[in-house]
């Protein structure tokens, strides 16, 4: 093969794969930085979309604002029982 460009048939999943990279190459319909367009988009060998730095970002922003959620209603749960979280966690 070399440094040449072969023609390659998409998959069942309509994308292009990469097998050196492990990666499939396709488009996505959906919105990105405010417009809803198909897109050009990468997949891993198993067909699972792989997130691009901002929804990896704001993927994480949500988890840390459930995880604060969570730590808040156990806090109250213990303040119902008459414990302080902040000296159970002292002891």
């Amino acid at each position: 093969m070399g440094n040449r460009y072969q023609p390659v048939a998409p998959n069942q999943r309509g994308h292009y794969e990469i097998s050196s990279m492990g990666v499939e190459l396709g488009i996505w319909q959906g919105q990105q930085y405010n417009q809803t367009l198909p897109w050009l988009r990468w997949w891993d060998a198993q067909g699972n979309l792989l997130l691009s730095a901002e929804e990896r970002e704001e993927q994480e922003k949500q988890r840390a604002e459930q995880e604060k959620q969570r730590a808040d209603r156990l806090a109250a749960q213990l303040r119902s029982l008459g414990i302080e979280p902040e000296d159970a966690i002292g002891e």
